[in-house]
């Protein structure tokens, strides 16, 4: 399973082609909604590409790494129902693949970005198929280029999706909402770096819940009440405060 190719080409699928070229995959073609991105990424891959699913090239295994809602679309698009199939998604269920006879899942648990290098060598890559011979041979591509890989059921992988989503998405929605607050009070974002680096170092290192810190799990509700004050003209973040305090009080995740 040399032959590579790759329908889409945003953040997953820049990243995920040019890392498996670079393990000696041959991207064979890539295909984009959009033909300019597609020229693009082809480009760095010294590949082609195709304007019509229906004329994907002798290939050994089809990467679809577009949004969510478009991978129906997409398979559905597919005349080639034979060959080796996989979608790089957290959410979407393997049975979006009602057609295929070789069906998968190949999702790369990280979050990417076209302009950022990712490295791949410690990256939880996710594996799930209901053909045992293809699951073997994905398992295969994906210990070339990490030493993290997992078989994980659709179930289990939307879990698994919801808990990235709080954990990165979330907290970045966070840092979002910190930045702006130190924005709109003439202070600099970097004063907060250092804590952010410890908090996230701390978390990793040890269990989550035993680092928590701040007034809500000291339950010290005078300064949560200022806090609450001092955001009353702000309603939606008076709201998320109080919803987050409140959580972080009401639940210890005792194990």
């Amino acid at each position: 399973m040399n032959k590579i190719t790759f329908i889409g080409a945003g953040n997953v699928a820049t990243n995920l082609s040019l890392e498996l070229k670079k393990k000696g995959y041959e991207i064979v073609e890539v295909w984009s909604k959009t033909e300019a991105s597609a020229a693009i990424l082809a480009n760095k891959l010294n590949c082609t590409t195709i304007s019509n699913l229906n004329k994907i090239s002798k290939t050994d295994l089809i990467i679809i790494s577009v949004k969510d809602k478009y991978i129906k679309q997409v398979i559905d698009n597919i005349i080639d129902k034979k060959t080796a199939i996989v979608h790089t998604s957290g959410s979407v269920d393997l049975s979006v693949f009602t057609e295929n006879k070789n069906p998968a899942v190949f999702y790369p648990l990280q979050s990417f970005n076209k302009n950022i290098d990712v490295k791949f060598n410690n990256l939880p890559i996710c594996i799930e198929s209901n053909n045992r011979e293809l699951e073997d041979k994905l398992v295969k591509i994906a210990n070339s280029i990490t030493k993290s890989v997992h078989l994980v059921n659709s179930e289990q992988r939307e879990k698994l999706h919801i808990a990235a989503v709080f954990a990165c998405n979330f907290t970045n929605h966070m840092l979002t909402i910190s930045n702006k607050i130190m924005n709109d009070n003439s202070m600099d974002f970097d004063i907060l770096k250092p804590l952010i680096e410890h908090t996230f170092k701390k978390s990793i290192k040890n269990t989550p819940i035993e680092m928590q810190s701040g007034p809500a799990i000291r339950e010290e509700y005078n300064i949560i009440e200022k806090h609450l004050n001092i955001l009353e003209e702000n309603h939606d973040l008076k709201i998320l405060y109080s919803k987050i305090t409140n959580h972080i009080i009401n639940n210890d995740f005792d194990q």
